[in-house]
């Protein structure tokens, strides 16, 4: 991966911790916010005189400003069995990179990194680091993470929740979304207090790019199952239908919780994750 930085931004605004985002905290920032009575905000070295010769009132005005504040960034990732799908590209590497990109453009803004992953079961040693601004731990996650073999469904996806701060938090929430769309409600219920962001990692080889003729085996990973089919014309144009209408699903159940899903289809990209919030912003 070139290049593991991103941009982003903090959408909620409302944090308390001097950081590197605007914030709706009134503090010692640099972006002037408004004027104040010298009685409200009792600060005489932002005395504005000229505002004050213009006051109606004849009330000395202070200026306030706009405080910068600091944000706890997480990744969720869901490693269960289907996440070590590899096609055009290794899911699984994927993962690794989405880790150490998020990380970095955290640390590098200043920001503090948390990262849960969601298997069958959470290991804590392995596979929870709490918000921090250490960045050592994060390439002994990365390795663990390739040396895992992910097996089962992400049983533990909606106890990911448990594992966050109570204030609010930028989530990452990485995963393929295979589950059904019920489960990725219950877990839209949980995260309701945090900005989310769901990146959908798909393969075009299982959607896509498929062959019009010929036998194709088709692998469970969470199962264990594999299935044997005559690829034709008609079921291509069948399972790349069901692909089209899962992901108006999964639009459109993101967008009932107020956020909207990021696809990558050719593993991950730090530069989408820019776009992505360079469309979004103010």
């Amino acid at each position: 991966m070139e290049n593991k930085l991103f941009y982003y931004r903090n959408p909620a605004q409302y944090q308390v911790f001097p950081g590197a985002h605007a914030a709706k905290v009134i503090g010692h920032g640099l972006l002037f916010k408004q004027h104040k009575p010298l009685l409200a905000a009792p600060d005489p070295r932002h005395l504005d005189l000229r505002a004050s010769l213009l006051n109606p009132f004849s009330q000395y005005q202070v200026k306030s400003f706009q405080q910068q504040s600091r944000l706890d960034v997480f990744l969720l990732a869901d490693l269960s069995a289907s996440m070590r799908y590899q096609g055009h590209y290794n899911k699984q590497q994927a993962i690794v990179d989405c880790l150490l990109s998020v990380a970095q453009s955290a640390y590098t803004t200043g920001d503090r990194f948390g990262f849960v992953g969601c298997g069958q079961a959470v290991a804590h040693q392995v596979l929870i680091s709490p918000a921090n601004l250490q960045q050592g731990r994060v390439p002994e996650i990365a390795k663990r993470i390739q040396a895992t073999t992910f097996t089962g469904q992400a049983d533990c996806l909606l106890q990911a929740a448990d594992y966050l701060p109570n204030s609010s938090a930028l989530v990452f929430l990485l995963s393929d979304f295979y589950m059904p769309i019920k489960t990725i409600q219950q877990q839209m219920q949980r995260l309701n207090q945090h900005t989310v962001v769901p990146l959908v990692l798909w393969d075009k080889k299982e959607s896509i790019d498929l062959p019009r003729w010929g036998v194709l085996k088709f692998a469970d990973l969470e199962q264990g199952k594999t299935r044997t089919l005559w690829m034709r014309p008609a079921l291509q144009k069948k399972i790349q239908a069901a692909f089209r209408q899962r992901k108006q699903q999964l639009q459109q159940c993101f967008r009932s919780f107020g956020c909207e899903p990021l696809f990558m289809d050719q593993g991950y990209c730090a530069e989408s994750v820019s776009q992505y919030f360079l469309q979004r912003a103010v």
